[in-house]
């Protein structure tokens, strides 16, 4: 009788506290490795999002710069005066003179400059488009905008501004913004108009310090600008052969950048030389 009651006998309380105790370390290890996955995953989640809207940002602003537009670039030559022989050549090849009607259309709102036009180069009222860039800012044409709705008035150009400005969200750390700035109305020359109907992205916060720099390739030399305007008579109808963009950005957890990005102009047909 008693040989049986000791076969139906369970665990002794040793050894549950023993079961316990390795179970209390299984658990326990289980979930310290959890907790460090998730650390972990959060960690390389900031990371990778502070640094992808980096790269991002200069993508999309890349994209804008390589369809920059102009109309006078894919524009003929002037037709020749018939009958006045270019001096020296013995052919013909004088460029008619403006007749009045040209010169009193080209003196009215034709020969006007814009934010992001220069005057019109004949009667038929062809304008270059006009790049402007300083150290903090630039405004160009692109052939870059993409109309999402089917019927909305828009076209493939717009006109685009890139420009640093103060980071009113975070007004302790005293930083900066990369604020993009489109308008899809890109051949209305109406500065007033320009205003109504822009619209602005925030691509890139945290920027302690940044600059755009304005390259050209004269010969087998490089020279640098820190501004640029092809309506002056030092770049008269021409654009950079580069744009370079100095960034120091700086993200949550400590986080820092500091970079330097080379961006091209194709304008607008490839193998045409910006600078030309």
């Amino acid at each position: 009788m008693s040989s049986r009651s000791r076969n139906r006998s369970g665990f002794t309380l040793l050894e549950v506290l023993i079961a316990l105790a390795i179970l209390v370390f299984i658990s326990l290890g289980i979930y310290q490795a959890t907790v460090e996955t998730y650390r972990l995953r959060d960690i390389l989640s900031t990371e990778g999002d502070f640094y992808n809207q980096i790269r991002l940002s200069m993508e999309i602003m890349q994209k804008d710069l390589a369809a920059m537009y102009s109309p006078g670039l894919m524009a003929p030559a002037p037709s020749p005066s018939p009958g006045i022989p270019a001096p020296g050549s013995g052919g013909f090849g004088v460029p008619a003179a403006p007749d009045a009607e040209s010169q009193t259309l080209l003196s009215g709102e034709l020969g006007q400059t814009s934010e992001f036009w220069l005057p019109a180069t004949d009667k038929t009222g062809l304008r270059n488009s006009r790049f402007k860039g300083t150290e903090t800012k630039m405004s160009f044409i692109t052939l870059s905008h993409q109309r999402i709705y089917k019927d909305s008035p828009e076209s493939d150009f717009s006109k685009v501004t890139y420009e640093l400005l103060r980071d009113e969200n975070n007004r302790d750390a005293e930083t900066l913004v990369l604020v993009k700035t489109e308008n899809a109305e890109a051949f209305n020359t109406d500065d007033q108009r320009e205003k109504e109907k822009s619209r602005s992205f925030f691509l890139l916060p945290g920027i302690t310090k940044a600059r755009f720099r304005y390259l050209r390739k004269n010969k087998e030399e490089w020279k640098e600008y820190s501004a640029w305007d092809n309506a002056s008579e030092d770049f008269k109808n021409a654009y950079p052969d580069l744009i370079e963009v100095s960034l120091s950005v700086k993200g949550p957890s400590r986080l820092t950048f500091e970079g330097v990005f080379k961006l091209r102009p194709e304008v607008p047909l490839r193998g045409i030389n910006p600078s030309h």
